[in-house]
């Protein structure tokens, strides 16, 4: 059985669909990325499977099943129970989530009281083990969080997100406003832990050369919808919806003696105001005419799928052989 189950999930703000109709699984030790645009409803998304939406948003329709448990209709005091201990999250920017005026220490014991308490000798042992294991000295426990740099101020969420060997974490952006250096070590340390505790994870990034890195399968987001879902070395060898592959262009290889950076000219949609047809069509090269006034279907090939009429065709000549 999956881990997690997102069947036909759709979240408003107003009139605005920030997602729409989308569909994903998550298999137990797996990694699955979540790229798009600015805007193109991946942290709604991950907001959306903790029930942690802001007002006014709201799931108006679907289901998030973990552990074929349905999330949607449960009361927020059985939530509490799942959230930290079941399914955790590192929020956007989450090194400025922490509490600016209680220690590092404090924060960990707090997590740890609230749901799976002990004595205060083995929490600082497991305070200690969790500030080690994100490579960050346990003397730093005592410290308040202005007192750390960026970098370790996002390990520290990363580690209080682990202290309570949750089945699923929400990665939403990790790595935003991180300079290069630091991105890259968080993302080793992110392997690392993940093989050590084997976790469940969602990584939600715009970055699409970092999810390729960490991720074991990735979904791409474009308007609100699920446009591709492929095996990370399959989207990046063999991409089949026009996004991702422009996407994909606006990442070269560095190792190329040529690098030549391309953009993806227009913008996204505007949520509020959906034309018809494929949210894509006005930026693609490839839009046919049935792209502009049909919306594409999402065909679903076993862990992946894409949602776009050119691939479809494509799909459905090799299957007639």
């Amino acid at each position: 059985m999956a881990l997690l189950e997102v069947e036909h999930l759709t979240v408003t703000y107003g009139n605005v669909h920030a997602v729409r109709d989308v569909s994903l699984k998550l298999e137990p030790g797996e990694i699955l990325g979540v790229v798009g645009e600015s805007g193109s409803g991946k942290s709604t998304l991950g907001y959306a499977v903790t029930k942690l939406l802001r007002s006014p948003g709201q799931i108006s329709a679907g289901r998030v099943l973990f552990e074929g448990q349905d999330l949607v209709p449960m009361a927020e005091r059985e939530l509490r129970k799942k959230r930290w201990k079941d399914i955790a999250v590192v929020m956007q920017s989450g090194m400025n989530a922490l509490n600016p005026v209680a220690t590092i220490r404090r924060q960990f014991e707090d997590a740890i009281m609230a749901h799976s308490p002990m004595s205060q000798t083995k929490m600082r042992e497991r305070v200690a083990e969790m500030l080690q294991l994100v490579n960050i000295d346990a003397r730093y426990a005592d410290n308040y969080p202005h007192e750390l740099s960026g970098g370790m101020k996002q390990r520290v969420a990363i580690a209080l997100a682990l202290v309570l060997d949750p089945k699923l974490i929400i990665f939403d952006e990790p790595t935003t406003a991180l300079d290069v250096v630091v991105q890259r070590y968080i993302v080793q340390n992110l392997k690392m832990l993940r093989k050590r505790y084997n976790f469940s994870a969602l990584f939600i990034s715009h970055d699409l050369g970092t999810v390729l890195e960490i991720a074991d399968r990735v979904a791409v987001m474009y308007g609100g919808k699920m446009v591709e879902v492929q095996a990370a070395g399959e989207l990046l060898k063999n991409p089949r919806h026009p996004y991702t592959e422009a996407l994909l262009k606006c990442f070269p290889d560095p190792r190329s003696e040529q690098i030549e950076v391309l953009g993806i000219p227009g913008t996204p949609p505007d949520l509020a105001d959906l034309s018809p047809g494929c949210p894509f069509h006005p930026r693609c090269a490839m839009a046919m005419d049935r792209c502009r006034v049909e919306t594409p279907e999402y065909i679903s090939m076993g862990e992946a799928g894409v949602a776009c009429h050119l691939a479809a065709r494509e799909v459905e000549v090799g299957q007639n052989g």
